[in-house]
């Protein structure tokens, strides 16, 4: 699921960065100017550790670094309910099903089995064909009323489904599936549909460009 526990303590890591004096990077203008606010400058970050290295213009509102970066987990988090996050998934949680299983082996594949979670009260919509630096991609929102924990998958580390992400009824999330050299990648951008009830003119549009125009500046490492 996209797990509270989790995204909590990656909040704190990001934190302690913050109190710690953690450098920069370059800056670079926002790739997205999210409606009804000023464009702010962002930060061109390049991955660590992820094993699909890319650079990618992160906006301040996120904060210059990551609150973790794996082989094959990376993530901003700026709350428990706000947060863009990259992975590489190492094994799946289908619905009524306990044991962790193999990820589905391509990008269509994968499609196709998030999919097929409407049988289990997923919601997709917005769906849109794209690419990510000249990478087949696609687009899609992703809400529920009931968990579907670990259904996007889970980081290497993970060791119980509460360590995997997928959709949560207080969550809407929107989410890219892209084809990296036969790799599939999956990111996110979450948002409180709590907050979004309570502000009717906010909706979700200004979040998901955020989202968007970091997909827009990410830049794939040429393979080595």
């Amino acid at each position: 699921m996209v797990n509270r526990r989790r995204l909590m303590a990656a909040l704190a890591m990001s934190v302690l960065c913050a109190a710690s004096a953690c450098s920069t990077g370059s800056t670079a203008e926002s790739p997205s100017s999210p409606a009804g606010r000023t464009a702010a400058s962002s930060v061109t970050y390049a991955s660590k550790a992820f094993a699909v290295p890319f650079t990618v213009a992160v906006p301040a509102s996120l904060g210059p670094r990551p609150a973790s970066d794996t082989r094959t987990f990376l993530t901003w988090v700026k709350s428990d309910s706000d947060e863009v996050s990259f992975l590489l998934p190492t094994a799946v949680y289908r619905p009524e099903h306990p044991n962790r299983q193999k990820p589905p082996g391509s990008y269509e594949k994968y499609l196709a089995f998030l999919r097929e979670q409407v049988e289990y009260h997923a919601k997709w919509r917005d769906e849109v064909e794209t690419t990510v630096d000249g990478r087949p991609a696609t687009l899609l929102t992703g809400t529920t009323d009931w968990p579907l924990d670990g259904i996007l998958g889970c980081p290497a580390e993970a060791e119980d489904v509460v360590d995997c992400y997928g959709l949560q009824p207080d969550l809407a999330l929107r989410v890219a599936v892209v084809d990296v050299a036969g790799k599939v990648l999956v990111a996110w951008s979450t948002v409180n549909l709590e907050n979004v009830n309570r502000d009717k003119e906010r909706g979700t549009s200004a979040d998901f460009a955020r989202f968007e125009g970091m997909l827009r500046s990410l830049r794939f490492a040429p393979p080595s």
